[in-house]
């Protein structure tokens, strides 16, 4: 439980800087039971397939996009997890249950020693410790959507900032073409033979993709020691995977759905999952199994949607 866990005397600088199934053949009878008709038509049928009402629920509720895009977000081929703030075996586990997660859904994590893309701050003053990042790194955050680079904007970043949560969560994306390359030059306006130096990518010539997506670059996870004392680390650990392996919308209504996202939720009743449900995993793997240049956000949702349908 993390009542036991004993936060580390960290300075706001380094903290800042960390940014087989058996079967068997049963013997035949001499004699076949005969099987009733009626046996048969009163056998009751239990269908579990999900709905496509459910999955699309699901889908928009837990998904955010970045601002100014009509794309969903996910990391490319590798992560690296740096966690600062608790003692070392905790932090540790923290760390390796997202790379573990990440290893799941295909991508790779770093060696020891690299640096962290996904960096999780545990501390007890989350809105003193943002501000001080901000005031320090402000282009860290990515709060302007700076030329290439995405994120959820001023306003999510003042809730990001200031509204009291358990754990809070903020990505930064970067725009790249749809083989992965990243896009180089800029316009230069104001010149009497039209646009030059403008960036320029690729073109599929068609209607089903884009020619450009949008890759997460890094990710800042706070988690409020205070507020998450009677949470395991196995609960908080699935909890922070799934919030940094893709953009999940911290205003999502996810009362009704079954998924790790109802952790901290006190009115999810039996929905309040201890750890990622096999909606939440199958969100994943159907996340990072789809086509990287959807053309639009509604066709990045069915697919999605019709993936977690046929898993």
């Amino acid at each position: 439980m993390l009542n036991k866990i004993s936060l580390k005397a960290v300075s706001m600088s380094v903290m800042m800087a960390i940014c087989a199934v058996s079967t068997g053949a049963a013997q035949a009878s001499e004699t076949p039971e005969v099987v009733e008709e009626a046996d048969l038509v009163n056998e009751k049928v239990v269908v579990t397939a999900r709905k496509p009402a459910e999955t699309k629920s699901y889908v928009e509720q837990v998904t955010a996009p970045p601002r100014g895009t009509d794309q969903l977000a996910r990391w490319d081929d590798r992560i690296c997890v740096g966690v600062s703030g608790v003692r070392e075996e905790h932090a540790q586990f923290l760390a390796d249950r997202v790379s573990q997660r990440a290893v799941e859904v295909g991508l790779r994590t770093g060696k020891p020693g690299c640096e962290p893309d996904v960096t999780i701050l545990v501390t007890t003053e989350p809105q003193k410790l943002i501000g001080a990042m901000q005031t320090e790194y402000t282009s860290l955050f990515a709060i302007n959507n700076e030329i290439r680079t995405g994120s959820l904007g001023n306003a999510a970043f003042e809730q990001f900032k200031t509204e009291e949560r358990p754990v809070r969560w903020w990505h930064v994306s970067e725009t790249k073409s749809a083989d992965g390359a990243r896009i180089r030059g800029e316009a230069s306006q104001g010149v009497n033979d039209g646009v030059t130096g403008a960036p320029t990518v690729r073109s599929e010539g068609s209607r089903l993709r884009s020619a450009i997506r949008e890759d997460l670059s890094r990710a800042i996870i706070v988690v409020d020691a205070t507020l998450v004392q009677d949470v395991s680390l196995d609960s908080l650990g699935d909890y922070i995977a799934f919030v940094a392996l893709m953009q999940a919308d911290p205003n999502g209504n996810t009362k009704s759905i079954n998924t790790i996202m109802n952790l901290f939720r006190a009115d999810a009743g039996e929905k309040r999952a201890l750890s990622m449900t096999d909606w939440d995993k199958d969100f994943l793997r159907a996340l990072y199994s789809m086509p990287r240049n959807t053309a639009s956000l509604s066709q990045a949702e069915r697919y999605l949607a019709q993936r977690m349908e046929r898993d």
